[in-house]
């Protein structure tokens, strides 16, 4: 992702939120030439919290339930990594991963049956 801006990241966010049924809405934390960070609001009171910064390359999106980190995935020190709901704390390697794509998976992990409620 190094060829993003924080801001054509936020608008990749701000797209894929328009779509789908299940945020509800999201809070803009840092907005800087060289950061973002944001909260994506979710219908069941879980939300996923995106991060990037250009000067590390470092992007990080993680589902939170209740304060804890329930499934992830960054590209922090080891490169492309996932935190398995399965066991959030693990580190598996993963491809890069979009938050479209991201958004995606929570999707299937929260909301299995396909709604928001």
């Amino acid at each position: 992702m190094a060829a993003l801006t924080p801001r054509d990241l936020l608008e990749q966010v701000v797209a894929a939120c328009a779509y789908s049924v299940v945020v509800e809405a999201y809070t803009l934390r840092i907005l800087d030439p060289d950061i973002l960070s944001l909260r994506v609001h979710l219908a069941d009171g879980s939300f996923i919290e995106v991060f990037y910064n250009t000067m590390t390359d470092r992007t990080a999106f993680a589902l939170i339930v209740e304060g804890q980190r329930v499934y992830g995935k960054d590209n922090a020190k080891i490169g492309w990594h996932m935190h398995p709901a399965s066991d959030p704390k693990a580190h598996h390697p993963c491809e890069s991963a979009s938050f479209e794509e991201f958004l995606a998976e929570v999707v299937v992990l929260r909301f299995p049956a396909g709604d928001a409620r």
